[in-house]
């Protein structure tokens, strides 16, 4: 077909090759345009460029050795544009024919990672960057809500099948990255905002490629590549909660000036003036008593909330990219920034503490019962930038720089009853405890990748990446003041109890951790019977991490004559603070006496350093038995380093040093062109986290449990059995029913000692877990229907889930005791019976609108396990539904309408007893309802 000419200048035709059976990319390929001599041959991203090209329409051709060749008709070029072709070969038979399709850009991200889902090699979810727009989605960790099996804890960690995030092993761009929470296994995921991410992967089984360190899911993130044509978005929205939006009663604290960036300024940090140890109560030393005084001084002394009026909720984010030329040759870039800034608010919260203290009781003894109310303000910035430079078709090198920065504001009040106080005739007592807390994380990495296709190697691919994360998390100046008061007479009585737990106190904590990921692999095609193509792989990876974890503690103290009437402010008063009476003579003996004064309550026990080194090689086979039976299979041997040393060298250093090998083989049976049946086996394992295995305690909140690590916890190995139908009936559509079954060697569980002062948690093994289950999904238009509903996207699934852990014969002995009758097996830790998602879109191009209204919801699942008989506390279920609509306005403008829980249901964690429920914690988070503009070029 010739070429209509319009303008002198010309365009260009950018796209790429894959194999519509596999879906890799096909390297060497040829695409030339018919009518004129110009041609390429694709990359080793199966990518091509043709350039230089008179505005028309043309008819492009792509071949390849050993597949039907393509000719696409109707591609339209424009003048200074991009026009983008992405087109998919299949296998040539016993005769090449030529295929001819009418031209179109294939721009739809749903579709791509649909058919990454279905040729992967193993069980695979995932959701796109098409999705989170259409579900409204602000990051990473609302968006994997609509994965099948998935649920969220806190907001911010994964639950995949059910399984806790210790099960959950999480990489950016495919190297590991760490978490910044140091009681959490892996990486809190409301770090990453959706509009610098290309998808979200969830693989639920492994091949040996994979780290090893995983049960129920390896999610990767993929950032934003660069793309085909120049691209600029910007986008601002504005929100409102209707339980903190304007409300004067939010609870809030002192500020720095740049807390709105995400990070402390130093109006939090250590005064400058404390550049020495603090005395211990030095009452006849002169200048002991002066540096106690002068200390005392030099902090502010705001240790109670204060009460603002919380703004609007605001959002903004920016996005550019684009394809160029550098010394010839080909540069992409994608750079992006993100703004969140978010209120939230409740004071009909409770908080309470129960006990099983005697077999035969009809109910559960309340230890306090609190009502609870907090304020949070939270602040995320996000930068991604990422470089790709070609130096010819064979050979590519990446470079990724991404730096996350979030803040934290939190402040809390809890009232209400506590045990007795020695002398109080009626026993009761109300208690108050107050909470400023500042938390500021920041994420730091920087990957760079190398591609290489060697053709003297028959085609053979070697890519590498070397990945360096820096991860903080700093707490500076988490402020606790806890006091207790009764009625006597007429009279209110106000007392500061003197255990350490409960004195005033300030904490600093710092927490910094290294991340260094190397990895090499090495993937070589060679072709067997029948003409089939296998592949082998190897290679081997090292990750290195080093934590360094930081507190210092600050307790109030005051002589016993001081007493406290219930006001912060009094108490912390000039004529109270520091020393209050100095001795005539301090030479002949006498001594300086105190108000209220500071001490330094560091515990050299709580800070810890920590090592790990994971040393790892692998080896696999992709083998086609036949045309229909593909089978991966191979082993990965992993060898674990890990040492954590408290300061206090009196304690047993936590230590785990193991080699492990980790067998995998994953069958796929295509039983037609769009329909798989896969079966796998593989071990993988779970590896306490350094927090757990340093052996001290410590505590978030008066009032709350304690945590203690155990220096003596082993690894868990699980042995995974998955199979699953999959059935691709359109483009874009998908409908699977899996089943799975997993048996886990010594978990990790956590569990409450409700017979320790002020509770505790701790961390241990037992011995044997066993879960297993079915998953539903349906991603289908409604036209099957009715015509009419042709617009109409259906997408739900369902995962249903039964888990059982052996409890230890001492456990169970102490369970006993008090219910002779309780079971010797429960739930794993953290297990959801049913995770439920469901979300149904309309869609008209025509119109520019798209609607979506989205529900997820999850069955009980144990949130603390209890020891002594009192039964364990469950996250209860709730529902969760939003709606979200959207409408482009002109070309390049796009409106969008959200409304976030609808429901507001009660977050709810309980102990139930002979049919009763008991409050653990209780609270609602208010609906959100927001508005935002998108302005894009593409």
């Amino acid at each position: 077909m010739s070429a209509t000419i319009a303008f002198a200048q010309s365009g260009i035709i950018r796209g790429q090759l894959t194999s519509s059976e596999t879906g890799e990319e096909l390297i060497g390929a040829t695409v030339v345009i018919k009518s004129i001599s110009n041609g390429a041959a694709t990359d080793l991203d199966g990518k091509f460029n043709l350039n230089n090209i008179a505005p028309g329409t043309y008819e492009v051709q792509a071949s390849y050795i050993s597949y039907e060749p393509k000719t696409v008709t109707g591609v339209v070029v424009k003048a200074n544009e991009v026009t983008v072709l992405n087109i998919q070969l299949g296998s040539a038979t016993t005769k090449l024919q030529e295929v001819v399709i009418e031209g179109r850009a294939i721009k739809s991200s749903e579709n791509t990672l649909r058919n990454t889902q279905k040729k992967a090699a193993v069980v695979m979810d995932g959701v796109s960057a098409e999705q989170f727009s259409r579900s409204g989605d602000s990051d990473a960790a609302a968006a994997l809500t609509r994965v099948t099996g998935i649920s969220l804890e806190g907001s911010k960690y994964v639950y995949v099948r059910g399984l806790g995030d210790r099960y959950v092993k999480t990489s950016l761009n495919g190297a590991e990255i760490p978490g910044l929470d140091p009681n959490r296994n892996t990486v809190q995921m409301d770090l990453f905002p959706s509009n610098l991410l290309d998808n979200l992967t969830v693989s639920k089984t492994f091949t040996p490629d994979m780290p090893g360190s995983f049960s129920g899911g390896f999610v990767n993130i993929t950032t934003k590549d660069f793309p085909d044509r120049f691209t600029l978005q910007l986008s601002t929205s504005v929100g409102y909660n209707d339980q903190a939006t304007f409300n004067n009663k939010f609870l809030s604290s002192n500020k720095g000036k740049t807390d709105w960036l995400g990070y402390d300024d130093g109006t939090r940090a250590v005064p400058d003036a404390i550049n020495y140890t603090i005395p211990y109560e030095s009452f006849t030393n002169k200048q002991q008593a002066e540096q106690i005084d002068q200390a005392t001084k030099a902090f502010n002394t705001d240790m109670g909330p204060t009460r603002i009026t919380a703004p609007i909720n605001r959002s903004h984010a920016f996005s550019l990219g684009n394809q160029t030329e550098l010394f010839g040759r080909q540069l992409g870039y994608v750079v992006g920034l993100s703004y969140q800034r978010n209120f939230s608010y409740y004071n009909n919260g409770t908080f309470g503490l129960w006990e099983l203290n005697s077999a035969g009781a009809s109910r559960l003894n309340n230890n306090s019962l609190y009502e609870d109310e907090k304020g949070v303000e939270e602040v995320s910035l996000g930068f991604l930038s990422n470089f790709a430079y070609k130096f010819n078709s064979n050979n590519k090198l990446s470079l990724n720089l991404m730096r996350n920065q979030s803040g934290s504001n939190s402040s809390r009040f809890l009232f209400g009853t506590f045990p007795a106080i020695s002398g109080v005739n009626d026993g009761r007592a109300i208690f108050e405890s107050r909470a400023l807390h500042y938390t500021q994380r920041a994420l730091n990495s920087a990957q760079l990748k190398g591609e290489h296709v060697v053709p003297g190697l028959n085609n053979s691919k070697i890519d590498w990446l070397t990945s360096f994360t820096l991860s903080q998390q700093d707490e500076p100046d988490l402020r606790f003041f806890a006091n207790d008061y009764y009625l006597n007479g007429s009279d209110t009585t106000y007392r500061i109890q003197l255990a350490a737990y409960t004195l005033p106190a300030r904490f600093f904590r710092d927490l910094d951790e290294i991340n260094l990921d190397v990895k090499v692999n090495v993937e070589t095609p060679f072709e067997i019977w029948n003409g089939l193509e296998a592949k082998t792989k190897f290679g081997a990876a090292a990750l290195l991490k080093d934590r360094k974890f930081r507190e210092n503690i600050y307790r109030y103290r005051f002589n016993e004559g001081y007493g406290y009437n219930g006001s912060i402010t009094d108490f912390f008063s000039p004529e109270k603070l520091g020393i209050v009476a100095t001795p005539q003579d301090p030479e002949s003996g006498g001594i300086y006496r105190y108000g209220v004064y500071l001490q330094d309550g560091t515990q050299r026990t709580n800070n810890y350093d920590g090592e790990e080194a994971v040393y790892a090689g692998y080896g696999m086979i992709d083998l086609p038995l036949t045309e229909k039976l593909r089978v991966v299979t191979g082993a990965r041997v992993e060898v674990t380093d890990i040492f954590v040393q408290s300061f206090n060298k009196s304690l047993e250093p936590g230590d785990l040093n193991q080699v492990d090998v980790l067998p995998s083989v994953n069958a796929t049976y295509s039983l037609t062109d769009n329909m798989n049946l896969r079966a796998g086996y593989s071990r993988t394992l779970a590896r306490p986290n350094f927090r757990e295995i340093a052996p001290y305690t410590s505590f978030d909140f008066v009032g709350e449990p304690a945590f203690t690590g155990n220096a003596n916890l082993e690894r868990t190995t699980i042995d995974n059995f998955d199979t699953r139908w999959e059935w691709y009936p359109n483009l874009g559509e998908y409908i699977s029913v899996s089943a799975f079954y997993k048996n886990f060697q010594n978990p990790i569980e956590r569990t409450i000692n409700t017979l320790a002062q002020n509770n505790e948690i701790f961390i241990q093994n037992v011995d044997n877990a066993k879960v297993y289950g079915l998953e539903f999904e349906l991603n289908k238009r409604l036209s099957f229907v009715a015509p009419f509903l042709e617009n109409f996207i259906l997408g739900s699934n369902l995962s249903l889930i039964k888990s059982e852990v052996s409890i230890k014969a001492l456990e169970l002995e102490q369970i006993r005791a008090v219910r002779p009758n309780a079971d010797d097996t429960r739930p794993l830790f953290g297990q959801s019976p049913f995770v439920a998602n469901a979300s149904l879109t309309y869609q008209s191009e025509p119109l520019g609108l798209m609607a979506t209204a989205n529900y997820n919801v999850f069955g009980d699942r144990i949130s603390a396990i209890s020891v002594g008989g009192t039964p364990n506390i469950y996250e209860r279920s709730r529902p969760m539904a939003s709606i979200v609509v959207s409408k482009r306005l002109g070309d390049a403008f796009t409106a969008k309408l959200s409304a976030d829980n609808l429901f507001n249901p009660e977050f709810v964690n309980s102990h139930e007893y002979n049919g009763q429920e008991y409050i653990y914690s209780s609270y609602k988070q208010g609906r959100t309802f927001s508005a935002g503009i998108t302005f894009l070029i593409d």
